[in-house]
């Protein structure tokens, strides 16, 4: 991934949007390993092109901030993160309203940024022995990190829930049922003659 984004930034320099899916992709893979720093680094890369290409207001925007909140707080740095995330909110609430899923787990995510900021806080000033749980650093969904994926590399989302084994198990239980009803229907028949 290092060496295809360093061939695209020799052919078309370093502000070129395909940089910026780069960059999220190499984020998202440091953060689901762990490495908050280096996933920062380029995830702040990404939502700076973002800005340039999209403006503030846009989605992409907005899912860049939720991203760099996610690595800001595998740092503990609470207060960056609930600006970032506070930006990610904000833009969620204009384009999709208060009741869509995005929106509540943003809000959901920056209510446990604030609660985590409040506790380093006052463990700050109170000086106390006991470190408080400063871990936020949960682990993306695997479902949340495909979504994103698709997004950053333009793969569209599939337009039904059905899995496509549940449809395929659907298919052959009819298919028996039917064949069912065929062999009693035969068997009535016969009894007849």
């Amino acid at each position: 991934m290092y060496r295809a984004k360093y061939l695209l930034q020799l052919i078309f320099g370093p502000d070129h949007l395909e940089q910026a899916a780069f960059d999220i992709n190499i984020g998202l893979m440091l953060h689901t390993k762990g490495d908050s720093k280096n996933s920062q680094r380029f995830l702040e890369s990404a939502l700076k092109l973002h800005k340039k290409f999209h403006g503030t207001g846009s989605v992409q925007v907005a899912m860049c901030n939720i991203l760099v909140a996610r690595a800001l707080a595998g740092n503990a740095d609470f207060r960056e993160a609930m600006k970032y995330q506070k930006h990610a909110f904000e833009v969620y609430s204009e384009k999709y309203g208060e009741e869509d899923k995005r929106t509540k787990d943003c809000q959901a995510f920056l209510s446990r940024l604030t609660q985590k900021a409040v506790e380093l806080q006052k463990w700050l000033q109170n000086k106390e022995k006991v470190v408080p749980n400063m871990v936020v650093n949960e682990a993306l969904p695997d479902s949340t990190i495909s979504e994103m994926l698709a997004t950053v590399n333009g793969i569209p989302a599939t337009p039904s829930k059905i899995k496509p084994n549940e449809t395929k198990e659907s298919d052959a239980k009819k298919e028996a049922d039917v064949k069912l009803e065929e062999i009693k229907q035969q068997g009535d028949t016969e009894d007849l003659d």
